[in-house]
């Protein structure tokens, strides 16, 4: 079983269905391990610190981005949890 289906099995097991489900429509840009430049053109995310995660999921609530949508949906507490399972 890979890295990020078992976070997925984590999150679910934690009762974070919700966190579980939008980590699933991550994948679709940013690879099922997390191993893609989504578009092309961004960092891949299994290569990124805690920190780095949390500061560019912040970032993005507030940028004109396409990542705008996702991550403006996103509490600090679900934002430091990806960032705890996700980041190195």
């Amino acid at each position: 079983m890979r890295f990020v289906n078992i976070a997925i099995l984590v999150f679910f097991f934690l009762n974070i269905p919700l966190l579980a489900s939008y980590i699933a429509v991550c994948q679709g840009c940013h690879g099922k391990n997390f191993q893609r430049k989504a578009l092309g053109r961004s960092k891949i995310v299994k290569n990124l610190k805690k920190k780095e995660i949390v500061a560019r999921l912040n970032y993005f609530k507030t940028s004109s981005s396409i990542m705008k949508s996702y991550a403006s949906s996103l509490s600090d507490k679900q934002i430091n949890q990806i960032a705890n399972v996700f980041g190195k």
